[in-house]
């Protein structure tokens, strides 16, 4: 094959010798031309970017370059920091976002190294591809996005016809283009992908865990950071449901939702299998960084979504363990993407880790509920002595286990008496008397003598464990009274009896032989460690807020405003051509403020010119308005310095409107810590003027308020944003031109005359949610393609669900987590169109296209679960 006459290019970053080649075949010919047409469509994205048109070619272009060293491993760069990368409350951007720039940059990058044949290898043969499509798979995903480019052409329509536009909101013709990129931005990855995994397909699969994995940790820190800056970390009973950095939240929806369920499967899976300790600790610290996330969401949704995706992901990933020991795949306990993995547990000690999962769980509601978190630490000491009981305890005769216990028993009520009677007389001895109890179970389990039989040993820890379990009571008792007495003894019985079961019968104890394996030990106990704090977050959400409770309690009520929206939403097809082929891609908002009930014509916005000068004309909804529930126009601005802040407003409307002037610490739709002011406007005629002739522009100077010290702590700062608001129903106010100037006289807003179009302006609808979703995956579909694309996506997912558990995929390593998370998404999408926010659709259809292509490879030696 020639070469270009170009030197070899020094190895990059240890990759060794790099070399470019001329195109060889059709593909590769075909590949150069993708790669140049989404460069040239990347630069003018970039260019065009509202924060900084150079910053923006200069990140474009690393992105591309940093594709072509590791084309095979673009879902990396596609997806780790896709729940990161969303500025469109900085920039003003909605049609087109960061996105797409990166989905541009990855595929012009790629293509051309593939192309270029970058740093190649020889083409693997066609058994060892890891994607492969079936030619009624083609036909089906080729139907589907006919079907959504027919759905543009009608929202166009639907829109008065087609008109380009940079910053076009949701009623505009290009909102049909941001609703339904996602597929096509994923399509237009898909021969690289393809490519990719039959050149490295095992390299492929790494760099997909890896992509998703790490998007997790980033979105999942954000939720954190979120929490810290804004609510702090313990509190469940602030009305505040975690946003994070997603903005396609700002008026309402499920986009961090549908982000969670879609991606902690395969974390969890990671984790499950992993041996190196180092990434077992990153993963764990993961695990429960998302398991808050998911927690402070609220959401019922997902709360639902994780049990029925999870579940079936662990009994496929067992199903694949079994159909390798079957072919006798199992002596190598490798799996090639993800690592070694244990033996399954026999049946007896899988019964006896759910029965000791089932008590802790109740142990921990009732020892909160009495005993607090006080009580609930005690309780979590108590399950890890548990957990760290050594194998040796097995070693004596049945009778001397018995006796064991017995004794131990006895013992153990006599040392808990005397505690207690020493906790009544002395103040805060019953923590002193857990600690020296923790200790003692410590201690002794520091003493264990593996290959020794014992039977005083095992009395001993039987007696400590016991005594330990007594102060968990004493503790909750000093702390609660009465309640917390009661409550956690009825949690300690039930633990004691479970402990003296699992000595007495050793089959029903979940670590069997975890004491003489090494590392497979200390990975079981870490994983049910994880089990325990998860639980006990849970918990704590549960019983230490009353937010999560009325949301839990309020599920009928809800319910039913669903089905009520939903059959409202429906009435907006006419005809049978619209149910038939759809509205319309993006036409479900229009539709709703124009046809639907008052209480879905929520606010709007839109750009107007007059002699050639731009104006904003902002209207408030027809619905009832409270603080909550204003259509907002905001930007993000820097803190002001603390003193008067002063604004100046260029506006006219044509009848008495009330604007709402404020400046926030705000993430996205929760304002705190507001300054400002509420002006009453009135339409200002000019003395001569014609009757009917529009009013005149006023211009006024209004003080917001002395702002305070603004932005939040270094560690977790807070987000600051000027935002205006209508709060009178149906009013109208054409803004010319708006100022913000702190105490030291510097100008906090940008494009306030409004010149750059929307440019660093935003929009919210902070409580009133309903006008803006269809709140339904199948529904949206429904309405925006008709019965036609609602067939074909159907088809489609449960084609590739099919083909997940019980079709050629199903032996893929990542099979049961793509199956995992496509389950949680159709969950979430019962209450929810996720489809509407175009990172949540981008992310979807890569693990539906995904799932409809990725196979084991032969000898690959198929996942098994611990």
């Amino acid at each position: 094959m020639a070469a270009v006459g170009m030197a070899p290019v020094a190895g990059l970053m240890g990759l060794g010798e790099l070399q470019l080649r001329l195109p060889a075949s059709k593909t590769q010919w075909f590949a150069l031309m993708a790669g140049l047409a989404l460069g040239l469509l990347g630069l003018v994205l970039a260019w065009h970017h509202p924060l900084s048109g150079p910053l923006a070619l200069t990140a474009w272009g690393a992105c591309a370059l940093a594709a072509a060293v590791f084309w095979v491993k673009t879902p990396v760069l596609l997806l780790a920091p896709l729940p990161l990368i969303g500025l469109a409350p900085w920039s003003g951007w909605i049609t087109f976002e960061e996105q797409d720039l990166l989905v541009t940059a990855c595929g012009c990058g790629g293509y051309l190294a593939y192309a270029l044949q970058l740093n190649a290898r020889d083409r693997a043969p066609a058994w060892r591809h890891g994607l492969v499509y079936s030619t009624a798979t083609v036909v089906l995903v080729g139907a589907l996005a006919l079907s959504l480019l027919w759905s543009v052409k009608r929202g166009f329509a639907d829109a008065g016809g087609f008109h380009f536009g940079w910053f076009h909101g949701y009623h505009e013709a290009m909102n049909s283009v941001r609703n339904a990129k996602a597929l096509f931005l994923v399509l237009a990855l898909l021969p690289l992908w393809t490519a990719a995994a039959a050149a490295r397909p095992r390299g492929f699969s790494r760099g997909l865990l890896l992509g998703l994995v790490l998007a997790l940790a980033g979105g999942s820190a954000s939720a954190l950071w979120e929490r810290l800056a804004y609510t702090g970390l313990l509190d469940f009973s602030t009305d505040y449901r975690t946003t994070a950095l997603f903005w396609e939240m700002h008026v309402g929806g499920a986009a961090l939702d549908g982000f969670l369920v879609m991606t902690l499967p395969f974390a969890l899976l990671a984790l499950l299998r992993t041996r190196s300790p180092w990434r077992f600790a990153i993963g764990l610290g993961i695990a429960l960084l998302a398991a808050y996330a998911v927690l402070t969401t609220f959401s019922r949704g997902v709360y639902l979504a994780l049990p029925l995706g999870l579940v079936p992901m662990v009994l496929l990933a067992d199903a694949q363990r079994r159909r390798a020991a079957a072919s006798g795949a199992e002596s190598s306990h490798i799996d090639s993407t993800l690592g070694p993995v244990d033996e399954p547990l026999p049946r007896l000690a899988k019964l006896g880790a759910l029965a000791m999962a089932g008590a802790f769980g109740l142990a921990a509601m009732l020892v909160f509920g009495g005993g607090g978190y006080r009580g609930l630490l005690a309780l979590f000491f108590v399950m890890i002595i548990l957990l760290t009981m050594p194998a040796s305890l097995w070693r004596p005769s049945l009778g001397q286990r018995i006796m064991a216990v017995l004794m131990g028993g006895v013992l153990a009520l006599l040392l808990g008496g005397a505690s207690w009677a020493l906790s009544m007389a002395v103040p805060k001895a019953a923590y002193v008397l857990n600690a020296v109890a923790l200790m003692c179970c410590a201690a002794l389990r520091w003493r264990d003598e593996p290959t020794q039989t014992r039977p005083v040993y095992v009395l001993l820890v039987t007696t400590c464990w016991f005594w330990l379990l007594a102060t968990m009571v004493i503790v909750a008792d000093y702390w609660g009274g009465t309640a917390g007495r009661w409550t956690s003894l009825a949690a300690g019985l039930a633990l004691g009896g479970l402990w003296a079961a699992m000595l007495v019968e050793p089959r029903l104890w979940p670590l069997q032989g975890a004491g003489h394996r090494g590392k497979a030990g200390w990975r079981k106990r870490a994983l049910l460690v994880t089990g325990l704090l998860l639980v006990l977050s849970v918990v704590a959400a549960l019983g230490g807020g009353g937010y999560l409770r009325d949301r839990l309690a309020s599920w009928k009520e809800d319910g039913q405003t669903r089905l009520t929206h939903w059959h409202e939403s429906l009435r907006l097809l006419h005809g049978g051509r619209q149910w038939l082929f759809g509205k319309g891609t993006g036409r479900f908002v229009s539709s709703n403020l124009y046809e639907g009930p008052l209480s879905s014509r929520a606010g709007d916005y839109r750009l107007r010119t007059d002699e050639g000068e731009a104006y904003l004309a902002l209207t408030a909804g027809q619905h009832m308005l409270g603080s909550g529930e204003q259509f907002r126009v905001s930007q993000r601005i820097a803190a002001p310095s603390p003193g008067p802040v002063t604004l100046t407003l260029v506006s006219r409307t044509a009848s008495d409107a009330q604007i709402v002037l404020q400046i926030c610490e705000k993430n996205l739709i929760y304002p705190a810590d507001c300054i400002g002011t509420e002006q009453l406007l009135k339409p200002l005629r000019q003395e001569g003027s014609p009757t009917g002739s529009p009013p005149g522009w006023e211009t006024r100077q209004v003080q917001l308020g002395n702002a305070p010290a603004m932005g939040g702590d270094w560690w977790a700062p807070r987000f600051v944003t000027f935002s205006m608001a209508l709060d009178t129903q149906g009013a109208r106010v054409d803004i010319a031109r708006v100022a913000v100037q702190d105490a030291q006289g510097h100008a906090l807003l940008v494009n306030g005359d409004f010149n750059r179009e929307m440019a660093r302006w935003f929009f919210s609808s902070d409580r009133h949610h309903l006008p803006w979703h269809i709140k339904n995956v199948a529904l949206h579909v429904l309405f925006e393609q008709g019965l036609l694309g609602l067939a074909l996506m159907g088809s489609i997912y449960v084609l590739a669900l099919a083909r997940l558990s019980f079709g050629r995929g199903r032996d893929h390593p990542l099979a049961p987590a793509i199956f995992a998370a496509l389950i949680g998404f159709g969950t979430v999408g019962a209450f929810d169109s996720q489809l509407d926010a175009a990172r949540i659709g981008f992310l979807f259809f890569t693990l539906l296209l995904l799932g409809l292509g990725l196979r084991a490879l032969p000898g690959e030696g198929v996942a098994r679960v611990a």
